[in-house]
């Protein structure tokens, strides 16, 4: 799938640098509670799903986004390297994201997203991509590496319907996938 600017496509062994570049970094994986990858190894281990390249001259790997966990409602989560962050990529990729899930899983109505309360950029994301706030829970999770280390979560959902079509960016299918390539 394509947008103006973003080419997705599915995670492969070429795109391992890439994704170890961001999972390695200890600020970029900073909210994930599996936090930094520090082998090649570990970062593989890393649920898999979409990634998005740069769609213009210059070409890289900018980050991840998609899903894991089905039952009972499939959780979407997304990260990105901070030379991608600001530019308005991961909103981006994300509404381009949520029209290939809705048409791939007809069987899910809702989706959902969790994040931490002083995430304020996923919290953006979310909220420009039509989530809507359901939860905030207290303590839920702690992470080590921040301060104080017992956490509070957001929960978001999106519902079918309500944002699929919201996205103000053309996508275009990706030709290699017609080709059957």
């Amino acid at each position: 799938m394509q947008t103006s600017r973003l080419e997705l496509v599915r995670l492969d062994k070429s795109h391992v640098p890439g994704y170890h570049a961001i999972w390695s970094d200890p600020f970029a994986t900073r909210w994930s509670t599996h936090g930094p990858c520090e082998t090649v190894e570990a970062t593989v281990e890393v649920p898999p799903g979409w990634l998005e390249l740069h769609g213009g001259l210059r070409r890289g790997f900018l980050g991840w986004v998609g899903t894991w966990k089905s039952e009972p409602t499939p959780e979407v989560g997304f990260i990105f390297h901070r030379a991608a962050w600001g530019f308005g990529f991961a909103t981006e990729a994300l509404q381009a994201f949520l029209g290939i899930f809705w048409q791939s899983k007809p069987q899910f109505d809702m989706l959902d997203a969790f994040c931490d309360t002083e995430n304020l950029a996923s919290t953006r994301v979310l909220q420009k991509c039509g989530f809507e706030l359901m939860q905030r829970l207290e303590g839920d999770y702690t992470l080590p590496w921040m301060e104080p280390s017992l956490r509070h979560t957001l929960h978001y959902r999106a519902t079918r319907g309500h944002i699929g079509e919201m996205s103000n960016h053309t996508a275009r299918p990706d030709p290699h996938e017609a080709a059957g390539a």
